[in-house]
């Protein structure tokens, strides 16, 4: 229980410290000269601050402004342009159109969307929508060749796959999912399986356990030189999508798993994971109020460290074959179900009653459809027609994870809506649930 303080402590530490930057960051925005632009039309000139996210009608570009109207300015603005536009990360761009302020919205389950929150986290404050690109000079900037190669390796997959098994395994690679149809996205969130459509944690914890056991068929290669060469596969893999925040923030997640699972020292993937987080809110206190993806992949690690070696151990029944080990499976998804749940409610409000099935189905195949799409995806850089077998055999499997959302999303009574709750609610679920984890955790050795 002593322990259980000792982090219930460093929890409020951070949640104070984050509140204080959030409140500097606050005063900041307010001083930006971008806001006082709002709802008047201008030119802006600044230069791409980010990938420029290609959707099926738009093309949306994160722009640092340096000028208004002539006129010195400083902020961040997101540009949306036609989708044909051609822009990279680091080009000066001057374009022209309405500043606005963006406005939360409603979702279909009563859920109020803040997008303007989405944006700030992102270091965005104001939008122009149905933007005009007036002038465009090329520039060079640092991440930009990351950001060509993994432009390279979609175009290559797109020369070998169809729609929408490629959009799908974009998702799972390079955190792409703006191709995916609406209804299959939906299909995917009703079944629980919406985690695998996204570059994750889990999904980086997929990519080092297939490297882990390949280097360790290597005989004689000393156990640290395993780490240090599967390790060293998951920042190339991470760099490779682009080094984004959320890819960074996979990376992470992911490490800490695999630290939890294969060091078989869970104190030390617990401490890790405090750290990470600390230092992520420390980064960017916007996160701990704004960001969703960042709460989830907090919680879902935190339950898997915690409470999924616990599970797995009273799931004696459950058959465990080498690879497709469905103890390990079924435990991991619920003690990661279990965190997420209610925080998943509160934001979308469904509820699903097939997840557990859906995911005991879809996990085991991951490893496989990814290694085969990242070999087809290579492969098909050097010539298309190098990379069709692997690719045929990547859609195989895709078409059966797509089958099994899809079935499992027309199933009488899937899902159900829940009604709208406050915030404050979540926090009271949450207190019971992480120190019942903690208990468990405390008892079980840490050798």
């Amino acid at each position: 229980m002593r322990r259980a303080g000792i982090y219930i402590a460093v929890a409020l530490c951070v949640l104070a410290v984050g509140y204080a930057r959030w409140e500097l960051l606050r005063y900041w925005e307010d001083k930006s000269s971008l806001v006082g632009f709002a709802d008047r039309a201008a030119v802006v000139a600044g230069r791409v601050s980010g990938d420029p996210d290609r959707r099926a009608t738009s093309l949306r570009v994160p722009i640092t402004v340096e000028a208004i109207n002539g006129q010195s300015a400083f902020g961040h603005l997101l540009a949306v342009l036609p989708r044909e536009t051609s822009l990279e990360y680091g080009d000066r761009v001057e374009v022209r159109g309405l500043i606005e302020l963006p406005q939360a919205f409603e979702t279909d389950t009563g859920r109020v969307f803040d997008y303007p929150g989405y944006l700030r986290v992102r270091g965005l404050s104001v939008v122009m929508q149905r933007a005009v690109l007036r002038e465009h000079t090329p520039e060079f900037a640092l991440l930009q060749p990351l950001y060509r190669l993994k432009h390279a390796f979609e175009h290559a997959l797109e020369s070998v796959l169809p729609e929408p098994e490629v959009s799908l395994l974009e998702g799972m690679l390079l955190g792409e999912r703006g191709g995916l149809p609406s209804a299959l996205l939906q299909a995917f969130i009703i079944v629980g399986l919406v985690h695998i459509v996204v570059l994750s944690g889990s999904n980086i914890a997929i990519v080092a356990e297939g490297m882990f056991r390949l280097l360790g068929a290597v005989p004689r290669l000393p156990r640290k030189y395993i780490f240090i060469l599967g390790f060293a596969a998951i920042v190339l893999f991470a760099l490779m999508t682009g080094g984004g925040a959320a890819t960074v923030r996979a990376v992470i997640m992911g490490s800490i798993a695999i630290v939890a699972r294969y060091l078989r020292r869970p104190e030390a993937a617990l401490r890790a994971l405090i750290i990470a987080a600390v230092a992520m809110v420390l980064w960017n206190p916007l996160v701990l109020w704004l960001d969703h993806g960042f709460i989830l992949s907090v919680l879902a690690t935190f339950g898997l460290i915690t409470l999924s070696p616990y599970i797995e151990t009273k799931l004696t029944r459950l058959p465990a074959w080498g690879h497709f080990n469905i103890r390990s499976i079924v435990a991991t998804t619920l003690a990661v179900e279990i965190f997420i749940l209610p925080a998943l409610l509160y934001t979308s409000g469904i509820l699903s009653f097939v997840s557990l099935p859906a995911n005991v189905l879809v996990l085991p195949l991951l490893p496989i459809v990814m290694l085969l799409g990242f070999v087809a995806g290579l492969s098909a850089l050097v010539h298309p027609l190098l990379g069709l077998i692997p690719a045929l055999l990547a859609q195989v499997v895709l078409k059966v994870i797509i089958l099994v959302a899809q079935g499992a999303a027309a199933l009488p009574f899937a899902s159900a809506t829940v009604i709208p709750f406050p915030g404050w609610v979540v926090a009271l679920v949450y207190v019971p649930i992480t120190w019942l984890a903690l208990r468990i955790y405390s008892r079980k050795p840490t050798n």
